[in-house]
């Protein structure tokens, strides 16, 4: 139900929200790649001038350096804190609370630092034990991040699980000395701090790979710019593990590749948070947009492509989306034809009455899909015949909102119609003139026929001439045949009861005394031919006149998988087994004449087939084989019913 409905709105909206939405979406895209070189500049100046800090003062550089990436995460925490209504999904709450720990912890190693006498009576293993902790509180912030991206995660149940593990760390570190040392004066850095930093690098890659299989969620700038601080923290973290002196070289690489990291991450979610914030705060709405985007691409190609005509109305009657074909039929342009009252501007005249009461019927909802043949107007001053298939569009709630028309230009095919109709008019006149004269020449052969017979005395050519008269009344018997055949297709088939044919039937034939039919079909109804009412007077007149002693003609249906079966019994002798597959031929004539030839040939004009099933010696048995939709039932179960 949600697709048709998305596809619903897809066909109603296309032309005015895809158009807008996008164009706006692409705007703002294009403003932020003229801009995308800004925060590079800027950062490349920032590390440059840390840099020449450290010829100065390695001290002053330290502190910059530390509190950029402090000031940055906070800022982070900051925009994904305040936006935490809006967010998709929980990577940005669990990433940003976590950054805010980290700043935490970061400002303790910074004002730790060696040279920076605030914390007495500690050396440089203290900010070298911070930073260590920070670190794994990092890594394991960017790994569990996208292993929660689903997660429905409550954000002062997040904050406080930080606090419980920020807590402990510096209780470790302060109260409790426990942690392990990082680093020892003279020395240099410590097994553990060394392997740590290995760890914390490890856990990195694996929060890399893990964000990498959900970047489909979130913009490619943001993405690409997450992936890429990632890397450089990794590549920070493998250059502390090379210093010996808290003052060295590796020292200063690692801090500014932090910096670069950090400065990346600000612009993944800060300076992109406030030039895009759809890109942050929606992770999902590019991917979405651009989803929504490639499927109504795809869904006008298929419009296109398809040979039928579609047009879309609004509630007001107004043209919402055309395709191509149809496009091509009017003569004008889509962007001419979109927006335009469709009745009043395309269709005839003396139409418009009988299709608007047809369309506020479809958006009262008073009635189904239906089918419509209509002319509409050309750019030309033509007009083309149109056979439309109408059914109505709904929104979210359920409420009728425009209208979804298909068509097939009928136009050739109504004339090639109407032409075929005329030149079939003509050809039943001359063989009705023509059946007419000879049907009057049949008469009055016959006539000197009897009059030769009773001015003969021969027997030989009183013989000749009784065989003379059954060929003639064989002739008559064809052409009469042929009016009948000549009939068949000639009108549209209709739903016909077959209960009602019976009974006509029974009336039009003159029945032995004591021969009844009885009927098991009410409330059948069957979609044939007109001529299908032969069909049962041909089975019952067969049946008394070929079928012996019969007493009782008698019909039912029963149920075939998707199929019905009307069935035709009787209570005579039946039909040999060497004549079941011949009597329905045209050539078989020597028992039933034409009659179940005709019978045949009017079945199938709509699928319809029989076969006979009986047993020789007990009766004969018709099975008139139904197919699914041709049959229907329309007051309730059948009851027997008996006409004699």
């Amino acid at each position: 139900m949600r697709s048709d409905l998305a596809w619903t709105e897809s066909l109603a909206e296309y032309p005015h929200r895809c158009g807008a939405d996008l164009q706006q979406g692409r705007v703002e895209e294009g403003v932020a790649k003229s801009r995308i070189w800004t925060p590079f500049v800027a950062f490349t100046v920032l590390l440059v001038a840390l840099a020449a800090t450290s010829l100065y003062s390695y001290l002053l550089f330290h502190t910059i350096a530390e509190l950029v990436a402090v000031g940055i995460a906070i800022a982070v925490f900051t925009v994904v804190w305040n936006a935490r209504t809006m967010r998709e999904n929980s990577y940005l709450l669990v990433t940003g609370t976590g950054l805010l720990f980290v700043a935490g912890i970061g400002l303790l190693h910074a004002l730790a630092y060696k040279g920076m006498g605030i914390f007495v009576g500690y050396d440089a293993n203290l900010p070298t034990q911070l930073w260590i902790a920070s670190r794994y509180l990092l890594a394991g912030t960017l790994l569990a991040a996208p292993l929660l991206f689903r997660s429905d995660l409550d954000r002062r149940w997040v904050f406080a699980g930080f606090a419980g593990v920020t807590g402990p760390l510096l209780l470790s570190i302060f109260v409790f000395p426990v942690f392990p040392d990082c680093y020892v004066e003279g020395v240099g850095l410590t097994p553990f701090k060394v392997w740590s930093e290995y760890l914390i690098s490890a856990l990195l890659a694996l929060g890399a790979v893990a964000f990498y299989r959900l970047r489909d969620a979130f913009s490619p700038r943001v993405a690409g710019h997450l992936i890429a601080a990632i890397l450089v923290l990794i590549a920070s973290e493998l250059a502390f593990t090379l210093y010996v002196s808290v003052y060295g070289i590796a020292n200063q690489v690692g801090h500014l590749l932090m910096v670069l990291s950090f400065g990346l991450i600000y612009i993944a979610f800060v300076e992109t948070g406030i030039r895009q914030p759809y890109a942050v705060l929606f992770t999902g709405l590019v991917a979405s947009e651009e989803r929504l985007r490639r499927e109504k691409d795809r869904l006008r190609q298929y419009l296109d492509i398809a040979g039928a005509l579609f047009v879309v109305l609004d509630a007001d009657g107004r043209v919402s989306l055309i395709n191509r074909r149809t496009s091509e039929v009017l003569g004008y342009p889509a962007d001419v034809v979109v927006g335009e009252p469709w009745i009043e501007r395309f269709t005839p005249p003396e139409e418009r009455e009988r299709l608007q009461t047809l369309f506020c019927r479809l958006m009262r909802g008073d009635t189904e899909p239906v089918y419509a043949r209509t002319s509409v107007l050309t750019a030309d001053g033509g007009e083309r015949i149109i056979q439309w298939h109408n059914t109505v569009l709904r929104d979210g709630d359920g409420a009728v909102c425009g209208t979804l028309s298909s068509g097939e230009d009928i136009t050739e095919w109504q004339y090639a119609e109407a032409a075929l109709g005329r030149a079939n008019a003509k050809l039943n006149l001359l063989s009705a003139i023509t059946r007419h004269d000879i049907l009057n020449q049949i008469t009055v052969a016959r006539a000197y026929i009897d009059f030769a017979a009773e001015g003969s005395g021969d027997l030989g050519i009183r013989d000749y001439l009784d065989r003379a008269r059954i060929a003639v009344g064989e002739i008559q018997k064809q052409i009469e045949f042929s009016r009948d055949y000549q009939d068949m297709g000639m009108m549209a088939p209709a739903w016909q009861r077959p209960e009602d044919l019976i009974r006509e039937s029974v009336s039009e034939l003159i029945l032995p005394v004591g021969v009844r039919v009885l009927t098991n079909l009410e409330g059948l109804e069957v979609y044939a031919d007109p001529m299908v009412q032969k069909v049962f007077y041909n089975l019952i007149d067969n049946a008394v006149r070929h079928g012996g002693a019969v007493t009782e003609v008698w019909f039912s249906w029963m149920r075939s998988g998707q199929n019905l079966v009307i069935i035709c019994e009787d209570d005579g002798i039946g039909i040999p087994d060497s004549e079941k597959a011949v009597i329905f031929r045209a050539t078989y004539k020597r028992r039933h004449g034409h009659g179940l030839f005709l019978v045949a040939e009017i079945l199938g004009i709509t699928g319809i087939s029989i076969q006979e099933t009986g047993v020789f010696g007990e009766g004969a048995r018709f099975e008139i084989t139904v197919p699914n939709g041709a049959y229907r039932f329309g007051d309730g179960d059948a009851k027997p019913q008996v006409t004699e």
